[in-house]
């Protein structure tokens, strides 16, 4: 099994400090990093990409589908894994992810905790180990088969937000086999600790629930960055 790592980012530099030496640590001969970058980026993503060997592409659009849709159009690999720059999967992840591909599951996602020990965190992680209403969220770092992201028409550009939820439910509605591995990623807590508990989960909820009822994604990214610090 190949897999490709595709990496969206918007002036993610002191993340991308901590993630591209980590998965550099961890790769092996049929893994590649893909980092896509917003063109309205102003930090050092491109040299840190190229101090840490790994490929480096700019996007015109500053715009998560469309960063990871061209990402992808990269990619030659068998699996494509889409991790965000203040998330790492588990060390182990190419193991992880080749057993499930190899038992027949065509797609999937980590459970996972946060880098913070804050006690109403650790509940909000506990329960991404379970497929329920809430699972699909770009954190649990996707891997899917790149011909069934292929089949399934990529992320949709229409989503300027939520498009990780969109996709996810394309397929379970699909039916494709797919699994929630519960070796967990690590989420920066950062959100959180720039606003409060309450109103990020606030805000998750009714950005969430506008997504099910078919509200346009452009009016749920407008609500939920003027609330969002």
């Amino acid at each position: 099994m190949t897999l490709d790592i595709i990496i969206p980012t918007l002036n993610e530099g002191e993340n991308l400090k901590v993630l591209l030496p980590f998965l550099t640590q961890n790769l092996n001969s049929k893994t590649r990093v893909i980092v896509v970058d917003g063109s309205k980026s102003m930090d050092n993503a491109m040299e840190l990409c190229r101090e840490y060997d790994v490929t480096y592409m700019e996007s015109d659009i500053c715009q998560r589908s469309v960063q990871m849709n061209l990402g992808v159009n990269d990619s030659k690999a068998d699996v494509i894994l889409f991790v965000h720059a203040d998330v790492k999967p588990p060390s182990d992840f190419y193991r992880l992810i080749k057993s499930e591909i190899d038992r027949g599951r065509a797609a999937g996602m980590f459970a996972y905790r946060f880098d913070s020990r804050s006690l109403l965190l650790q509940i909000n992680a506990y329960f991404t180990r379970f497929d329920g209403l809430f699972t699909g969220g770009g954190d649990q770092c996707l891997f899917v088969e790149r011909k069934v992201f292929n089949d399934l028409g990529k992320f949709d550009n229409d989503y300027v937000i939520m498009e990780d939820f969109d996709f996810w439910r394309r397929i379970k509605n699909s039916n494709i086999p797919y699994t929630i591995i519960k070796e967990r990623a690590t989420v920066s807590a950062r959100k959180y600790d720039n606003n409060s508990y309450l109103r990020v989960n606030l805000l998750n909820l009714i950005s969430f629930l506008r997504f099910r009822l078919n509200v346009p994604a452009l009016e749920i990214r407008d609500s939920y960055q003027k609330w969002l610090n």
